[in-house]
This record gives C-alpha cells, sequence and structure tokens, in this order.
C-alpha cells in the first residue's frame, strides 16, 4: 500500500474532525446555555419581576460570556491533555498501565515480543520503538502510541502473550506499525485531546450533582431549593457532557472503523501471512475476555487499540471482528480459536535466534517486500544463533541500556592515535567506567564488518530510552564531544548523531514542530540537487556513472533540468542545511524525493555502508519509513 497516500488521507480526516470538533462545541454551547439561563430563571425572585419569562435569559451578552467560559474549559481540559499526550507515546503507555520491557528481558514472552518488534521495524524501515506490555491486562489486545515515527510506542496486553502463538502475534504487531507508519497514530492523539474536554465536562456535572457543591448555594435563599435546583443543573451538564462524549464516539467510529480494515491488510501486507491477522482476531473472538480491558482510561482511549476494549452496541469504534475476519479471510468457517496456552520455555528459545539481527542475513526487503512467513523467519535467523549467545557480542551490548552508550562511543573511536586519546579522554571525564568497558570492547570493533554499523546503532536507540532524562542529556552531550574531538564531523558522524537525535529526544520531551510548507518539488530543486549530488558521488567510480545515477534521481521527481552539484561545492555542512529544508514537504513530496534518491543510490547495483547510512539518516530527518531500497540488490 501506498503509505504516503494514506498519510495525505489521515491528514483530510484531520480536517474534518476539526470541523465536527467545532459543530460539536457549537452544540454544546448551545445546550449549556439553555441550562443556565432555566437555572437562572428558577432561581429568580417572582415577585421582583413577574413579567419575565425564559427568553429573557437568553441574552446575547450572556450567551457571549457564558460561550467563551465553555471555550476556555474546553481548551484548558484538552491542553491537559495534550501536555500528557506531548511527551510521547511511551508516557501514553504508562498512563494506561504499560511498563516498559527491557530490551534483554528474562522473560520468555515479552523476549519474544521484542524479538517481533524488531522483525517488524527492520521490514518497516524505521528504529526500533519502546515496548510497553500491560502487565496486569488479560484481554487480547494491543496499541501504538505517539505523534510520529521518532516518538512511537507499541503496547500490548499480558493476555496477547499468553494466548497468542507468533504469528498471530506477528499480525497484531504489523498491524500497529501499519496504524504508526500510515498517520492514523498522530490522529488518534490528536482524537484523545479534542475528545476530551466533553468527559471534561460529564465529571464537572458530576461535581455540581455532588453534595460538595452546596457552597454555590445562595444564603438568601431556601437551601434546600436552592440545592435542589443545582443538583438538577448538575444532571443536565452530566447529561450534555455524555451526550458530548457519545457524539465524539461516533465521531471516533466515523473516522477509525476503516483505518482498521486498512491497518488489518496492511497487516497481511506486510508479514505475507493472512493467517496471522486472522488467527488473532479469530482467538479473540474465542476468548471469554476478548479484548476487553479493566484500566479506567482505557475507555476513553478505545480508538487506540487493536480491538474493542469494552462491550458496545452503538458507534463501536472497531469494526465487528467477523467481519474484520472475513475481509483477510474470505473462506473462514465462522468458528473461533482458543487462545493457546502460555509460551513454553521450549518455544522461547527456539525463538532466541530472532536476537541477531546482523546485517549480512538481511532478506526483509522493505514494507511491502518479502516478509513471508514463521519459514523464512527461520531461514533468516538460523544463522544468527552463535553469534547471537555470545555473552557480550556487541549485539548484546547494544541492547543493554548502560552499554548501548558504549557500543555508540566505540563506533565514533577514531583510528588516528592523537584523536583517539582525545576521545577517551573526554569519556573518561564523563565516567571512567564507559573508557573501562571501551577498552575491553576495542579487539570486537576492530573486527567488525563495516556493514554492520547501522544494525548496531538501531538496535541501541531503544535501550537509550530506558535511560533518565538527565542521564540521556549528559550522554548526548558527551557524544557530540566525542563527534568534535577531531574538529570536523564526517558523514557517518552525523548519520549516528542525526539518528539518536531524532529517535531519542522526542521521548525526553523535546518535541520538534512539524511543517509542511513545501507543496511543489520546484520550490526545493537546490536541495534535492545537492542531496542527491552527495549520494551520487559516495556510490559510483566514476564520473560518468555518478552524472547518470544524478540524472536517474532527478528524473523521478520530474526535475530533468536539474543540474550535479559540485563535488567541492557539495559539503557536509551544505548536504545537512538540505535534509532539513527537504524535511519540510508534504508526505507525498517527502515519497517522490526518497523515492528518487533511493533510485540513486540502487544505480549501480550495489548498495554501500554509507549509502545505506545515508539513506537511513535522511528518512529519519524527513520523518519517513525507508521502503524500497533493498528489492533486488546485493547488500
Amino acid at each position: 500500500m501506498n503509505f504516503y497516500k494514506a498519510q495525505d488521507q489521515a491528514r483530510q480526516r484531520s480536517r474534518l474532525l476539526l470541523v465536527l470538533f467545532v459543530l460539536l462545541n457549537i452544540g454544546l454551547v448551545c445546550l449549556i446555555n439553555l441550562l443556565f439561563a432555566w437555572y437562572l430563571w428558577v432561581n429568580d425572585d417572582p415577585l421582583s419581576l413577574p413579567d419575565r419569562v425564559f427568553l429573557d435569559y437568553l441574552s446575547w451578552q450572556r450567551i457571549f460570556w457564558v460561550a467563551s467560559a465553555i471555550a476556555l474549559l474546553l481548551i484548558f481540559a484538552a491542553w491537559l491533555k495534550w501536555l500528557d499526550v506531548k511527551q510521547g507515546g511511551g508516557a501514553v503507555a504508562e498512563q494506561l498501565g504499560g511498563e516498559q520491557v527491557l530490551p534483554l528481558t528474562a522473560d520468555t514472552a515479552e523476549r519474544r515480543l521484542v524479538n517481533v518488534v524488531e522483525e517488524m521495524a527492520l521490514a518497516a524501515g524505521v528504529p526500533v520503538p519502546p515496548v510497553y506490555v500491560m502487565r496486569r491486562e488479560q484481554g487480547i489486545n494491543a496499541f501504538a502510541a505517539g505523534l510520529g515515527i521518532s516518538d512511537a510506542a507499541i503496547c500490548v496486553t499480558r493476555g496477547t502473550l499468553d494466548s497468542l502463538d507468533r504469528d498471530q502475534l506477528q499480525g497484531v504487531i504489523a498491524h500497529e506499525f501499519s496504524h504508526i507508519l500510515n498517520g492514523d497514530m498522530r490522529l488518534n492523539m490528536r482524537l484523545l485531546v479534542m475528545l476530551h474536554g466533553m468527559v471534561f465536562f460529564a465529571e464537572l456535572g458530576r461535581v455540581f450533582a455532588s453534595s460538595r457543591s452546596s457552597w454555590w448555594v445562595d444564603s438568601t435563599k431556601s437551601r434546600s431549593s436552592n440545592r435542589g435546583y443545582l443538583v438538577l443543573l448538575g444532571v443536565g451538564l452530566m447529561v450534555v457532557g455524555w451526550c458530548g462524549v457519545m457524539a465524539g464516539n461516533m465521531i471516533k467510529a466515523a473516522i477509525s472503523r476503516q483505518r482498521e480494515f486498512l491497518a488489518d491488510a496492511s497487516a497481511v501486507q506486510f508479514t505475507r501471512n493472512p493467517e496471522g491477522i486472522g488467527g488473532a482476531l479469530k482467538v479473540i473472538g474465542g476468548s471469554h475476555v476478548q479484548g476487553h480491558l479493566e484500566h479506567p482510561e482505557c475507555q476513553e482511549a478505545g480508538h487506540l487499540f487493536f480491538s474493542a476494549v469494552m462491550p458496545s452496541w452503538l458507534w463501536s469504534t472497531h469494526p465487528p471482528l467477523d467481519v474484520r475476519i472475513r475481509k483477510v479471510d474470505p473462506h473462514w468457517d465462522g468458528r473461533y480459536l482458543q487462545p493457546q496456552a502460555t509460551l513454553t520455555e521450549t518455544n522461547a528459545n527456539a525463538d532466541e535466534a530472532i536476537k541477531a539481527n546482523r546485517p549480512e542475513t538481511r532478506v526483509i526487503e522493505g514494507l511491502l517486500g518479502t516478509l513471508a512467513g514463521a519459514e523464512l523467519m527461520k531461514d533468516y535467523h538460523a544463522s544468527e544463533v552463535a553469534a547471537g549467545q555470545q555473552e557480550d557480542s556487541l549485539y548484546q551490548l547494544a541492547r543493554d541500556p548502560y552499554d548501548a552508550r558504549v557500543v555508540l562511543l566505540g563506533l565514533l573511536i577514531d583510528g588516528d592515535q592523537a584523536v583517539r586519546q582525545q576521545q577517551l579522554k573526554l569519556i573518561a571525564a564523563e565516567e571512567q567506567a564507559l573508557v573501562d568497558r571501551l577498552l575491553g570492547c576495542f579487539e570486537q570493533f576492530e573486527r567488525l564488518p563495516r556493514a554492520e554499523y547501522l544494525a548496531l546503532i538501531e538496535l541501541t536507540l531503544p535501550a537509550l530510552k530506558v535511560q533518565s532524562a538527565s542521564q540521556y542529556k549528559a550522554f548526548k552531550r558527551l557524544l557530540l564531544q566525542v563527534v568534535q574531538a577531531d574538529q570536523q564531523i564526517d558523514l557517518f558522524e552525523w548519520v549516528l548523531y542525526q539518528l539518536v537525535s531524532r529517535y531519542c529526544d522526542a521521548h525526553f520531551g523535546a518535541v520538534r514542530s512539524r511543517q509542511n510548507r513545501h507543496k511543489q518539488i520546484d520550490s526545493l530543486a537546490d536541495e534535492y540537487a545537492v542531496v542527491i549530488s552527495m549520494l551520487a558521488y559516495h556510490g559510483e567510480t566514476s564520473e560518468d556513472m555518478t552524472l547518470k545515477a544524478f540524472n536517474r534521481g532527478a528524473g523521478v521527481v520530474g526535475l530533468y533540468t536539474l543540474n550535479i552539484v559540485s563535488r567541492s561545492d557539495c559539503t557536509r555542512e551544505l548536504f545537512s542545511a538540505a535534509v532539513v529544508e527537504l524535511a519540510a514537504a508534504t508526505p507525498f513530496l517527502r515519497q517522490r524525493m526518497l523515492k528518487g534518491m533511493v533510485q540513486v543510490v540502487r544505480h549501480d547495483g550495489l548498495i554501500m555502508p554509507l549509502e545505506r547510512e545515508l539513506m537511513t539518516a535522511i528518512a529519519a530527518v524527513m520523518e519517513s519509513p525507508l521502503t524500497g531500497l533493498d528489492e533486488g540488490i546485493e547488500g
């Protein structure tokens, strides 16, 4: 499927959501104005103004002030929810009862989950997101949360781990990755924020209706009579608020249902195994708890989840299970499946091969490629068992929150002895233990093939997110000092720093603004020329082949008269600035440009390590999945 087109559709639905939200608020203002007018009318002294009628209490001035107060309260409620959401997908997962899974967890079922998420991230061309488990929930459910690829998180329930086999779990995770890539996740976050105000008004009405609101009573009136009217006002606000909640559910249902069908279809396309996602849905139907959850906040966030979090007969955010199953399995016999027994140690040990993820066996060829089921996955990881089981292998260290820092610093250590000593001195000033650990790993770094650098970087990212914010800030400062030790930044150092920054900053609260100000390729012609020139210079061995690769990339986006930037002018600084500017394009335009870059890299039929690294970092800066890079190409 075309995920960029899906992102544009999600953005259009965001505009529709805003229109519906405004209309819903107008209706809310009208109803609450009527309620307050009624309250003032029944509490007024009929002897002082005997001729006044109900409509006299609906003056334009009063309507304005009530509407202003409602708007401020809605904005305040949405702002409070936004403070939670903007912290990233991990924060949302924790608010819903999720607990982060360490990459080297000893729990066999959770280790299988981490392995599956790593596979999906590799296939999608995105870094591995943090993984969370709702350990107290036995319902079979999962969700993806976050505002973009860089701060996404995957969360599943314990019931999912205990009830699904590997193929079924893979189908569920593929479904959630689809939500990340096609823009649904960000849309779902906006729904959560915008509709939070409706719940707020319902709760406000409950407070008014309670006995604790007696301080509102006018002392000059009958306390019991006034309290009765106030209780009725509170009940009215509750009714209005919950009507708003129901209307919000209708909006969520109108937007979400088709997105669930799309994500199910994407999961099949992702894994090439309809029994995965189909089997998971059948198990949910056969479970006595289905996808139902106990956490009190899950109902409000129900549209985030893989399946319905509670029974619903009206305006469910999810299509019926049987309809979803028949979409992916038209020949279904109508019988649901019973949940499997808890994952056994034997099955987990068989699955352990997945932990290696070494690049020379990389046969997953992008999002539209070749995840062709369990057999393929066995072949994919069979040659990795020996290396993956070494206790102190770099691939094991990359998954550890402490040693992940060692791996990244080790990849930056310079070959020049003087620069290396300066780098080690900087690291020792921060923490001597890091230097000791590095010295113990030097031989492994020296033997490490250049083609494996990127895989190690990608594996460190989830582990880095386990650190505290202060630890991450200190490490990032040290990372920059080590990069600049030789007074210059080469392309690999730029790649490493960009991947760490783009995929970890948001997790620790550093949110970048998203701008889509470029809609036409002509406005980015100069920047695009710089980027594809850099890619061509680092992938081709002759000037003629370099120019052909450049022209191929220019033709993909329709810039047939574009001129290559000279090698001397194509500096790292100019390249970096150009990539940042390209990131300000619309999703559809970013797709075209990334396709053009991929064609430049693929021109000679061989992808060099630096080319792969550059493409990965460019996609990270542009917040876009990298697909199609390996199709029919030697790695």
